[in-house]
């Protein structure tokens, strides 16, 4: 496992700036692969990708296949995939919460209606998997398919609970394992496999990422309470709700 800088503490800047150009490369990545032959999914895509964002998940498989030891295009192709499957379960989210507002402007459900967008977002899904399945390796597409498989199941969760107040401590965090945790455990897996770390590495990325997704969601989740309308981007106790 080649450490090298990534053995020092760092600046969330510094580590962001290791992986920059990759980042650049990822972003190009999503342009060039959202195209479709039906023009709303084309602008549906290009919408969500010019609000921005943290790019923390593309990133996350970046450090981690860096740190691996990983050199090669495999990396920004799967940094793509990954930012495209989170884009769709934002469409799709937005659907099912029948939100106004994504990132300080109106979602897509509300530019585009819900029918367009739940195609829209499956379309999503299955472009990320196209690109995935180029790399020709089953044990990524495992992963990728498995931890989708995750976040769907977790969305089913999160309607069963919708209304009630018996919502455990233990049920909160089997939600977020399951909507946000799963995809970041992934990512970080992904980097392994790609630096063809051994079994004991993949699953401390893995867990690495697992924790890094549920501090990311109980954050997420206290700032609905804590933060104003204009700072997260959507009305607040809107996850409460």
């Amino acid at each position: 496992m080649n450490l090298g800088k990534l053995g020092q503490a760092l600046t969330a800047r510094e580590i962001f700036d290791l992986i920059q150009d990759e980042l650049d490369q990822v972003e190009k990545k999503i342009t060039h692969e959202s195209v479709a032959s039906v023009d709303a999914v084309t602008a549906i895509g290009q919408y969500l990708q010019s609000a921005g964002g943290k790019r923390l998940r593309p990133s996350l498989l970046l450090l981690s296949a860096k740190l691996a030891g990983h050199a090669g295009s495999c990396a920004i192709h799967l940094g793509a995939v990954v930012e495209m499957i989170h884009a769709a379960t934002l469409v799709h989210d937005d659907v099912i919460d029948a939100a106004q507002t994504r990132r300080g402007r109106a979602s897509t459900n509300v530019k585009w209606g819900n029918h367009t967008c739940v195609l829209a977002g499956d379309w999503l899904y299955m472009q990320a998997f196209q690109i995935a399945l180029r790399e020709r390796n089953f044990h990524i597409l495992e992963l990728l398919i498995g931890l989708t498989q995750m976040m769907v199941e977790g969305e089913l969760i999160q309607l069963e609970k919708i209304g009630r107040i018996d919502v455990t401590e233990e049920d909160a965090l089997r939600l977020a394992a399951y909507k946000t945790a799963c995809l970041f455990s992934g990512c970080a897996r992904l980097g392994a496999v790609l630096g063809r770390l051994d079994d004991e590495e993949e699953q401390a990325l893995a867990e690495y990422g697992r924790n890094a997704g549920l501090a990311f969601q109980l954050v997420d989740d206290l700032l609905d309470f804590t933060a104003s309308a204009e700072q997260l981007g959507k009305p607040v106790l809107s996850d409460l709700k």
